[in-house]
C-alpha cells in the first residue's frame, strides 16, 4: 500500500519536469520511484545526482546527468524525507546523503518534496532521529557533545555491525530529540559541534510537497493545506 502511495507521488513529480531544465535528485526509496517516472517519459532535462545510489540508477536509466561544477543553479530539486512538519521543516538523512542533498537544494530555484503520507508529523522528531554526519576522526568526543544539546547519539552500524559510511567517507550518528520545539536553533547548534559536517534538520525547506495517499497525490503549498489533508485523512 505505502509503495502505491510513493509511486503515485513520483509520477507527480516527474511531470514537473518539463523541458530542457537543470533538476537535482535527492536519494533514498521514493526518489528512487521518481527516478523510474523519469525515465518513461525520456525528459530532455539534465539531472544532477546527490548520492552514488541515485547516480547509479539514473544513469542505468538513460538519464542526462552532470554535477554542481557544471551547473551552478537548478531551476528544481525533486527529494524525498523522513520527516514533513507543518511548516515544511524536515527531517532526511534516512539513506545518509543528507550533507550533499542539502547542497544541491540550495543551488535550487525551487524544492519538491516527495513523500507517502505516514511521513506527515506534528512536530520534528516526532518518530525519527536526527542523522548527523561526522568526521570519523573523533567521533566520541562528537557524540559527547551533541549529547549536551538534549539528545541521544547512536553510531549508525550497518548489518554486519561496522560502522554506517556516507559516500563522503564520514560517518552518520543518529540523535534522538525528545521535542524540537525551534529547528532553526538546533540545526545551527548541531552544526556547531566540532566534527560535525552537516546534520538532517531541513528547515522551512520544501516549496511544494507532494504527498501519496489512498486517493492518489496531494498537493501541499501552505500550511493551511497540510492542516487540511492530515485531517481529511483522520476523517
Amino acid at each position: 500500500m505505502v509503495e502505491e502511495w510513493k509511486r503515485a507521488a513520483a509520477e507527480e513529480a516527474a511531470k514537473l519536469v518539463k523541458g530542457h531544465v537543470l533538476v537535482g535528485l535527492g536519494s533514498g526509496t521514493t526518489v528512487a520511484q521518481v527516478v523510474r517516472a523519469l525515465a518513461k517519459s525520456r525528459p530532455k532535462a539534465v539531472f544532477i545526482p546527490s548520492s552514488f545510489s541515485t547516480q547509479r540508477l539514473a544513469n542505468e536509466l538513460g538519464l542526462k546527468l552532470s554535477s554542481l561544477d557544471a551547473h551552478e543553479k537548478l531551476d528544481i530539486m525533486i527529494d524525498g524525507a523522513d520527516e514533513v512538519d507543518p511548516n515544511f521543516n524536515l527531517i532526511k538523512g534516512g539513506g545518509g546523503a543528507q550533507t550533499r542533498e542539502k547542497i544541491v537544494a540550495s543551488a535550487a530555484q525551487k524544492v519538491v518534496i516527495v513523500v507517502d503520507r505516514t511521513k506527515l508529523v506534528r512536530h520534528l522528531g516526532e518518530r525519527m532521529p536526527v542523522p548527523v554526519e561526522v568526521l570519523p576522526f573523533a567521533r566520541e568526543y562528537t557524540m559527547k557533545h551533541l549529547a549536551k544539546l538534549g539528545g541521544e547519539p547512536k553510531l549508525r552500524v550497518t548489518p554486519a555491525g561496522t560502522p554506517f559510511v556516507t559516500d563522503n567517507g564520514n560517518y552518520i550518528v543518529d540523535v534522538k530529540f525528545a521535542r524540537m520545539a525551534k529547528p532553526a536553533q538546533l540545526e545551527a547548534a548541531i552544526n556547531r559541534v566540532p566534527g560535525v559536517v552537516e546534520n538532517g534538520i531541513f528547515v522551512n525547506a520544501a516549496d511544494l510537497v507532494l504527498v501519496g495517499y489512498e486517493r492518489g497525490c496531494a498537493k501541499l503549498r501552505l500550511k493551511k493545506d497540510f492542516l487540511k489533508f492530515v485531517q481529511s485523512v483522520k476523517a
